[in-house]
């Protein structure tokens, strides 16, 4: 089995050090790529998407409540899996600022309430993790035998799929780019449904037995650059790194078949980079945007479409997290699955679907190393957005950023949504420090704000209305300014920012007043409340120094 965080909590070793879960509870099914101990402060650079830290908390005494805030952001920036402090040698609580900050971020943080030698963890946990990777790469090799030879003997999808079936002992069907089952282990299956074997396909385009609703584990099937259509599977309990992995190395068998035998399996991911192509471009007639539309596969009698962007060094990775968010949605349209298991998507409480339960349509695919999806809403457009944004970023990779445009009702605005998706993936990293995903919807400030000002121009607006502040806060390292942000965006008023912060309403009065005085303004003046909320996310664009720099 992998690694997880509840594996690491729940191994004996871990166990001898008593260790309790401060932040992120929910979110113990993490995998961890490698756990490393270490002392040094400034460690967040050195640790890579997936890393878990474990620290005795050396590096951290004597430290200011905005530096232990600092070394938390800076994890969660890394995409870390979670961090571990020692609470029984130079702390023996958790500061609380370090905790708020990682709950804030949704960074798992434990902690060891009594002494176990760090070594003998790494050790243990370290080589239950290669030992999986051996698992996994023996797997993948031999996945990738067993259909060579069938591919070697000019074989279709169909036999491949049979093949592919034995060698994972489950059943895998493959889904085209409208969700039609186009062949099974059993029985191949023409394009047009037919079947080439026993059996009928039922009236939703599915065989007596398995369907893909049945198969929820899949890998895309891309072909050209776009995602074609996806193979599907159900993993045995425990072993999901490992036959994920061979899954999607048949993936890519599985497409230089269709590659050399299916003309329909080409022409269409053609259409889908041509779509991309011209979204991309920010041009398109209303006529030649609806044409494009139909030829790759997308209904123009939709609700309304989203458009989600992702960028990534190695683009099938960003493509791959595109689509694990899309069959996400399109898998449990409802949201009712994922809302029942606490999942990103059930986060949102949000269903996509229309009141049928159809599920989304969608295009994906790469135009010079950007990665675009497109989604035709049955329901309600935002709705889908707000599943998306939360599905990406469990899906996305820590070396990747990605962006949700907002939700365009006809198919001559795409453009514009994927203009404005494209503007705020600039800013993913920033905006979104533990994600990396934006949400053009809830950003519509910060795009205001990016097309009024140069990098300049939005620093100068920054020393304008906080600097102050910002001075006030560096010279006694204090953190004034999250006092401000927690009041100007606190639901419930004052009251509720000051159980955000952890500070008696007493406390809270008394640092709102040396904030007037710092900045010589009226707190509670609507327009001087909106003015300084604008700022503030103006900083953030910028990041902590105010500072000019490009973005």
């Amino acid at each position: 089995m992998s690694i997880r965080m509840s594996d690491l909590i729940s191994h004996p070793v871990v166990q001898r050090g008593d260790p309790v879960v401060l932040s992120g509870d929910h979110l113990l099914d993490r995998q961890i790529r490698w756990l490393h101990s270490s002392d040094i402060y400034e460690i967040a650079p050195l640790l890579r998407d997936g890393d878990m830290l474990l620290t005795t908390g050396l590096g951290l005494k004597g430290r200011t409540e905005a530096e232990l805030r600092g070394f938390v952001r800076q994890l969660a920036t890394r995409r870390v899996a979670g961090f571990a402090l020692e609470l029984c040698r130079y702390f023996t609580t958790a500061p609380a600022d370090m905790v708020q900050e990682a709950r804030h971020l949704g960074l798992p943080m434990l902690g060891f309430r009594a002494l176990v030698p760090f070594v003998e963890v790494a050790e243990a946990v370290n080589s239950t993790i290669v030992d999986v990777a051996v698992h996994r790469l023996r797997r993948m090799d031999e996945v990738s035998r067993a259909l060579s030879e069938v591919l070697a003997e000019n074989a279709g999808v169909g036999e491949l799929l049979t093949r592919l079936a034995a060698v994972l002992d489950r059943p895998v069907l493959l889904a085209g780019p409208l969700g039609e089952i186009v062949a099974d282990g059993s029985h191949a299956r023409t394009r047009d449904g037919s079947a080439t074997a026993h059996g009928e396909r039922d009236g939703h385009g599915q065989r007596d037995g398995h369907g893909a609703r049945d198969l929820p584990d899949r890998a895309p099937v891309m072909v050209n650059g776009a995602v074609w259509g996806w193979l599907h599977t159900r993993h045995g309990d425990g072993e999901h790194f490992i036959e994920q992995a061979a899954l999607e190395r048949a993936a890519e068998i599985v497409a230089l078949a269709l590659l050399r035998g299916e003309r329909e399996a080409v022409s269409r991911s053609a259409e889908s980079r041509r779509l991309v192509g011209a979204l991309l471009s920010g041009r398109g007639d209303r006529e030649g945007l609806r044409a494009r539309l139909k030829a790759a596969g997308l209904p123009l009698t939709a609700s309304g479409y989203v458009v989600a962007l992702a960028y990534d060094d190695d683009p099938a990775r960003a493509l791959t997290a595109l689509d694990r968010a899309a069959w996400a949605v399109t898998a449990d349209p409802s949201g009712s699955r994922t809302a029942a298991a606490g999942q990103p998507g059930g986060a949102t409480g949000t269903p996509s679907a229309d009141e049928h339960g159809r599920s989304p349509a969608v295009v994906s695919a790469e135009a010079d190393g950007l990665c675009c999806m497109v989604m035709a809403a049955p329901g309600s457009p935002r709705r889908l957005a707000v599943r998306l944004a939360a599905e990406l970023a469990a899906a996305l990779p820590g070396s990747a950023v990605a962006a949700v445009g907002p939700p365009v009702r006809t198919a001559e605005e795409l453009v514009h949504g994927t203009t404005e998706a494209r503007l705020v993936l600039r800013i993913a990293r920033q905006v979104a420090p533990r994600t990396h995903v934006a949400d053009a919807t809830v950003l519509g400030m910060e795009r205001a704000l990016m097309r009024a000002y140069d990098v300049d121009g939005l620093a100068r607006y920054v020393r304008e209305q906080l600097g102050p502040l910002i001075d006030a806060d560096r010279r006694r390292g204090s953190r004034l300014i999250d006092t401000l942000e927690a009041v100007l965006t606190a639901p419930e008023g004052k009251a509720d920012a000051a159980r955000r912060l952890h500070l008696h309403r007493q406390t809270l009065y008394q640092r709102l007043r040396r904030i007037g005085e710092l900045l010589d303004a009226d707190l509670d003046e609507p327009l001087t409340r909106t003015a300084l909320l604008m700022a503030l996310r103006a900083r953030r664009l910028l990041g902590e120094d105010p500072d000019p720099r490009p973005w």
